[in-house]
C-alpha cells in the first residue's frame, strides 16, 4: 500500500498535511488540493471512500485523513504514517522552537562551567537573553556551525578571564593569539574569533558600541592590555620640524637638510615628540603625489608634507592629531572621487577649524579636462557626500559625472606652496 500511496497526488496530500501539522502543533485544520485530474480525483475517491469524482478542489480535514489511515491496512494514524512515509521524526514548530532553546541552553551552559571570573559570567548571561555585546556575532556564528561557535566562544571566555585576572600585563595581541589557538591570526579582527573577542572586550571595559573604525578597536585593545603590531603601521613624511630641544631633533634635521622622506611607525609615534607649533602641513592622498613634489622643491625649502597613501592609517592619525594638538594646520587635498571626499569629509570632521582644503575645491575640479567616467552606483553615492568646505563640489561632479585624480593638477598643487617655484610640466592628453 505504502508504494501505492507515491503517486504524485498522494505526495502532494501528504506533503500538506506533514506542513499543516508543524505549523498548527498537531492533527489540527484541513489541507487543500487543487487542480485534480480525472485520474487524480479517481484516486483521491479511493483513497477516501468517498466520491471525489468531478471535484478538481477538495479541503480534507487532518482528522479525516488520520482515520481512513486508521482503518486501512497500515494501521497507524496519519502522524506515524508521515514519519514512516518520508522517512524523518515529524517534530511541530513548536517542538522545533523547545528543541532549539534547549541546544541554547545547553550552548551556554557549557561556556558558563568554563567562566572563572564574574565578568565573563556576565557576559554569558547577557548573550543568552539576548541583550549581551557581540550576540548577533555569536548567534550567527551558532547557527552556522554550533560546534565551532562553542570553540570560539569558549577561547573567548578564556582570553577575558586572563586579562581580568591579570591587570596591567601588556601583551602583544598575536602572541596573546598564539598562546591561545597556535595561531597569531586568530584574533585578528577579520575572522570571528577576533570579533567575537572585540563584543567581550567592549563588555569587559563598559564600553558602547559605537567606534568601529581601526583607530576605535585598537584603542579598545590597548585598553584592555592587548597591544598590536606597532611598526607595521606607518606614515610617510618629509619636511616636517620639530624643537631644537626635542631629542630627536637631529633625525628630522638631517632629513630635512638632504630632502629625505621619513617612515614613521606607530611605535615612534607613541614616543613624545615636540612638533614645532604652527606649521602648515601639507596632506596628499597618493604616494606619486608625494614623490614627485619631492622631485620638484630644493631639499632646504621643502615644506611640511605627509602622504596618507588612501584611507590614513592608525600611525597617520596619530601624527596628525599630534601636530594639530601642537596648533599645526593640516591642508589637505585627495582625488575627486568618492574614496578621496571620504577621507577628507572625515579629515574635517576630526581636526575643524585645523583643517583646511589644498586645491580641493570646485574651481580646481572644473579646470581639470579630463578624468574617468563615474558609474552610476558611484553617482547615487556622490549624492550623500555633504562637503563642509565647497557646498558647490559635489553639484560640479555630478554635472560632469567624471572623476578626477590629483595626478591630473599636481601642478596646481605645487604652486600653492610657493609662487617662487616653477610649474611643473604636465602633459596634458
Amino acid at each position: 500500500m505504502l508504494d501505492y500511496l507515491r503517486q504524485p497526488c498522494f505526495e502532494k496530500l501528504f506533503s500538506l498535511a506533514r506542513k499543516k501539522i508543524q505549523s498548527l502543533n498537531g492533527l489540527r485544520g484541513a489541507v487543500t488540493l487543487d487542480n485534480l485530474s480525472p485520474v487524480d480525483q479517481d484516486l483521491i475517491s479511493g483513497f477516501l471512500g468517498k466520491n471525489c469524482l468531478g471535484r478538481t478542489r477538495l479541503k480534507i480535514p487532518l482528522l479525516e485523513i488520520d482515520e481512513v489511515l486508521k482503518n486501512s491496512p497500515l494501521e497507524m494514524g496519519l502522524y506515524p504514517f508521515l514519519e514512516l512515509y518520508f522517512n524523518e521524526r515529524i517534530l511541530t514548530n513548536q517542538e522545533i522552537s523547545a528543541t532549539r532553546e534547549h541546544r541554547w541552553a545547553q550552548f551556554f551552559a557549557q561556556l558558563q562551567e568554563q567562566a572563572q571570573t564574574p565578568v565573563t559570567q556576565d557576559w554569558l548571561a547577557q548573550l543568552w537573553q539576548g541583550t549581551g555585546s557581540g550576540y548577533r556575532t555569536l548567534l550567527a556564528l551558532y547557527q552556522d556551525n554550533p560546534q565551532a561557535a562553542l570553540d570560539e566562544a569558549s577561547i573567548c571566555v578564556k582570553a577575558l578571564d586572563y586579562l581580568a585576572t591579570h591587570p596591567g600585563e601588556n601583551l602583544r595581541i598575536p602572541v596573546f593569539a598564539a598562546k591561545l589557538t597556535g595561531d597569531p591570526h586568530a584574533l585578528d579582527l577579520e575572522n570571528s574569533l577576533g570579533r567575537l573577542l572585540y563584543y567581550g572586550l567592549l563588555h569587559f571595559l563598559d564600553k558602547p558600541e559605537t567606534d568601529y573604525t581601526a583607530e576605535g578597536k585598537r584603542t579598545l585593545f590597548r585598553e584592555a592590555g592587548l597591544l598590536d603590531d606597532d611598526v607595521s603601521s606607518n606614515v610617510l613624511v618629509a619636511g616636517l620640524r620639530v624643537c631644537q630641544d626635542d631629542p630627536r631633533f637631529t633625525i628630522f634635521d638631517v632629513a630635512n637638510a638632504t630632502g629625505s622622506p621619513l617612515i614613521l611607525p606607530l611605535r615612534f609615534l607613541a614616543m613624545p615628540t615636540r612638533w614645532q607649533p604652527g606649521q602648515k602641513v601639507y596632506m596628499t592622498e597618493n604616494p606619486a603625489v608625494f614623490s614627485t613634489i619631492l622631485d620638484v622643491y630644493p631639499a632646504t625649502s621643502l615644506p611640511p608634507i605627509i602622504c596618507g597613501s588612501g584611507q590614513p592609517s592608525v600611525a597617520a592619525l596619530t601624527l596628525l592629531d599630534q601636530l594639530v594638538q601642537a596648533g599645526c594646520i593640516i591642508y589637505y587635498s585627495g582625488d575627486f572621487d568618492l574614496k578621496g571626499l571620504e577621507i577628507a569629509i572625515r579629515l574635517a570632521q576630526r581636526y575643524k577649524q585645523n583643517f583646511r582644503p589644498w586645491c580641493y575645491d570646485n574651481e580646481t575640479y572644473l579646470r581639470v579636462p579630463h578624468g574617468k567616467p563615474a558609474a552610476a552606483n558611484q553617482i547615487n553615492n556622490l549624492r550623500k557626500l555633504d562637503v563642509p568646505w565647497d557646498k558647490q563640489l559635489v553639484h560640479r561632479m555630478l554635472e560632469r559625472k567624471l572623476f578626477v585624480y590629483q595626478e591630473s593638477f599636481i601642478d596646481k598643487l605645487i604652486n600653492q606652496f610657493n609662487n617662487r617655484h616653477p610649474k611643473l610640466a604636465i602633459t596634458k592628453g
